[in-house]
């Protein structure tokens, strides 16, 4: 398995530093580097990678800007965002916005780093730990609203599983039921939902207090 990465930070420090991690994995290649939201625009026209390491932080603009931009006109690039600022709203708004990570600099290490890169990769949302137990804080700040969603509470489960970010065949195993099983409920999920991805996905659970 050979990924292509892309890393966007206007801190040349952190993109090399990235850099020299990745290259440890053996079949992770960096073959984009980018100081601005404007260098990464102009990069990506000429070279396309699979996943893109994004800082939220531009001089110019913010990540949510950037992010929006590349899954409009390029919809194959998974983004993971890769950022000092703590707030787990920030993470709801930019994964509604498309990307399909969220990485805090001071608790990302190597290991936390490459598995993201690793399960993004696969399809799946990361969030970072540290965050996951604030997402609740959200929804404590809001009016509480009844979900006009109506999930059976098996589907509920497999839902708030999907959000802690396991696989169907780790769902499945965890739940000690068949894999066909979760693919045909979390099939209804999305029908249901009319989400068109996981990260929508994602989004719902956080507005049913999943996490």
């Amino acid at each position: 398995m050979g990924i292509k990465l892309a890393i966007a930070d206007d801190h040349m420090f952190i993109v090399d530093s990235i850099e020299r991690t990745l290259s440890t994995t053996g079949y992770m290649e960096v073959s984009g580097k980018y100081q601005s939201g404007d260098e990464l625009i102009e990069g990506l026209k000429v070279s396309l990678p699979d996943i893109l390491i994004l800082d939220y932080h531009f001089p110019e603009g913010n990540g949510g800007q950037v992010t929006r931009y590349v899954t409009y006109h390029y919809p194959d690039v998974k983004i993971i965002i890769l950022t000092g600022f703590d707030k787990p709203g920030l993470a709801a708004e930019l994964l509604e916005c498309g990307c399909m990570g969220y990485l805090l600099k001071s608790t990302a290490d190597t290991e936390v780093l490459i598995e993201a890169i690793e399960r993004v990769y696969d399809g799946y949302i990361y969030i970072d730990k540290s965050l996951s137990g604030k997402f609740s804080n959200i929804n404590r700040m809001q009016p509480v609203k009844e979900p006009i969603l109506k999930l059976t509470k098996r589907e509920l489960e497999i839902l708030g599983e999907m959000a802690a970010g396991l696989s169907n065949p780790e769902i499945a195993e965890k739940l000690h039921i068949s894999r066909r099983t979760v693919d045909n409920h979390r099939n209804s999920i999305m029908n249901k939902s009319g989400a068109k991805n996981t990260a929508s996905l994602i989004r719902l659970s956080i507005e049913l207090r999943l996490i």
